[in-house]
């Protein structure tokens, strides 16, 4: 009777000892994925900053339609492809980089992709060019400058790396532009970053709402008989 009690506690023991470690690896290998798929995510925007390709393409008729219609059909096919993961006839897991918030709406990757091609077709790329670059490469910067120095500090930060960005494509405009240009077109990239809604991802305003505070001032301008618009900074090959 004591030898069989003591072989059930043993048991017991190893048992739990096999739960814990099971458990341990458990987290530790979760851990890991979601590391994964943090950088992930980082990667996956500053690779965004390639779609400025669009503008080198070569201006001519043939590829002027495509430079409409492909971008549309691709963001098309996203939008299907959300609506059935969202449905649940994809499952999610298949997914790789999914925030928990996601599973039930729409993922950021749409949300960038409708604002590339907004900016790819209403706007000049003045306007479109350091917005798409503040997504690319401000918002995760702003991300993980927040880890280490706090949230003022890296809006900060993200907003002399978006004045940069505007600095460097509207150089050739006069001096007062320039400036203003900068100063507008940083706040609102850090506003559209900082500012979280529950409908609509900051992968999103992140580009618009610079672009859309740009819009109104540069139309604004043309009224008064003003063109502030400098050159394009990029044309096709």
């Amino acid at each position: 009777m004591f030898f069989s009690e003591m072989t059930a506690r043993d048991a017991f023991k190893l048992t739990k000892k096999k739960m814990t470690e099971y458990q341990t690896e458990f987290l530790e290998r979760m851990n890991v994925i979601e590391v994964d798929a943090h950088w992930f995510r980082r990667v996956f925007h500053t690779f965004a900053a390639s779609f400025l390709f669009y503008y080198l393409l070569p201006d001519e008729e043939w590829i002027n339609l495509g430079k409409i219609v492909l971008p549309a059909i691709i963001v098309l096919c996203m939008v299907v492809v959300e609506y059935r993961r969202i449905r649940g006839d994809l499952d999610h897991q298949r997914f790789f980089g999914l925030r928990n918030y996601e599973k039930k709406r729409p993922a950021s990757y749409l949300y960038f992709g409708v604002g590339v091609l907004l900016l790819f077709l209403l706007f000049p790329q003045q306007i479109a060019i350091p917005c798409i670059l503040c997504a690319s490469f401000t918002d995760p910067i702003i991300g993980e400058s927040r880890y280490y120095l706090g949230k003022k500090r890296a809006y900060a930060i993200g907003f002399l790396i978006s004045a940069f960005f505007f600095l460097v494509t509207w150089y050739r405009a006069d001096w007062w532009v320039l400036i203003l240009v900068s100063l507008l077109g940083a706040t609102g990239a850090v506003m559209g970053e900082a500012k979280k809604l529950k409908l609509v991802d900051d992968d999103f305003m992140i580009q618009m709402l610079p672009a859309v505070l740009l819009l109104f001032m540069w139309q604004g301008l043309l009224a008064l008989g003003i063109n502030m618009l400098p050159p394009p900074l990029l044309y096709p090959l």
